[in-house]
């Protein structure tokens, strides 16, 4: 009898990985927790290659269209591109990640976290008006990809099952938030490429939850492609700026009740992850 990973294994357009290719690393996650920040900035260095746009989206939702047609994404690599790569957000589910890595086995793996609450939280601001959710109690009780996405640990344990750990590197959006500059220097330096480049991400906000009334009614008068083009704009850095200045959020408190409740929810994959990274992660289960 066939088992259903045999049958799965049979039928995957993963099945035949005998194809060479250029990439030596991936940021397979996390969604919310500045990817989109990183993948700007690198795009900025002369040594480093990535995909035209950010996010193929090839492990997690096109893979019928074949492995070709991922490597075709990179057929712009050059000899001075010592860095190529992908900077993704839904590679790191546990669920994704074995496919990933029967292509990709000598890659360098990144990593992306944030505080788990705070990326669900974010996740569904930006989200909620595409996918219809009401309350946000509503969306994590209906759709259980929110919490799943900020569960770290588990998929800190499914990439280091298939990638040995000094491969694998842990980052933290806080650290990007109180030092970009650092934050690059360290991804600069994991990827072998040169650590003194400069950016003009430098003190900027991407792909911010923020000003969710401007992007309700865009979504509903289908200008959403002009909101993405603005945003992405001076007319965005600047707005992004004064954000940041003001210190707003952008969105509503998070009912405390329903904070206290996902603390606990978190607590144990938070200690998991501490003891995997050596990091200190108690604030985290405030």
């Amino acid at each position: 009898m066939i088992s259903a990973r045999e049958e799965h294994e049979s039928t995957s357009p993963m099945t035949d990985v005998s194809h060479e290719h250029p990439l030596t690393f991936l940021v397979l996650g996390c969604q919310r927790c500045g990817t989109t920040w990183l993948d700007a900035a690198l795009r900025e260095h002369p040594e480093i290659y990535l995909p035209p746009q950010k996010q193929t989206y090839f492990f997690d939702r096109h893979q019928d269209r074949g492995l070709d047609w991922y490597l075709s994404q990179f057929e712009g690599v050059q000899p001075e591109h010592a860095a190529v790569g992908e900077v993704a957000t839904g590679y790191c589910l546990p669920g994704i990640v074995p496919e990933v890595a029967r292509v990709f086995k000598e890659i360098t793996v990144l990593l992306i976290v944030r505080n788990p609450i705070d990326r669900v939280y974010s996740n569904y601001q930006v989200r909620r008006q595409e996918q219809g959710w009401g309350s946000f109690e509503q969306a994590i009780k209906e759709d259980p990809d929110l919490l799943a996405r900020s569960e770290y640990a588990d998929q800190l344990d499914a990439i280091l099952s298939h990638w040995p750990s000094e491969r694998v590197h842990v980052l933290f959006q806080e650290d990007l938030e109180q030092d970009d500059r650092s934050f690059l220097v360290e991804v600069c330096r994991i990827l072998g490429v040169d650590e003194s480049i400069e950016s003009s991400q430098f003190g900027q906000i991407r792909n911010s939850a923020m000003f969710p009334r401007i992007r309700r009614t865009a979504q509903s008068l289908g200008l959403r492609p002009v909101l993405a083009f603005l945003s992405q704009g001076p007319v965005g850095n600047a707005m992004r700026r004064m954000r940041k200045k003001r210190s707003g959020r952008g969105y509503y408190s998070m009912h405390p009740q329903t904070r206290e409740q996902l603390v606990e929810h978190f607590r144990p994959m938070n200690e998991r992850l501490a003891a995997q990274t050596g990091r200190d992660l108690s604030h985290w289960n405030q």
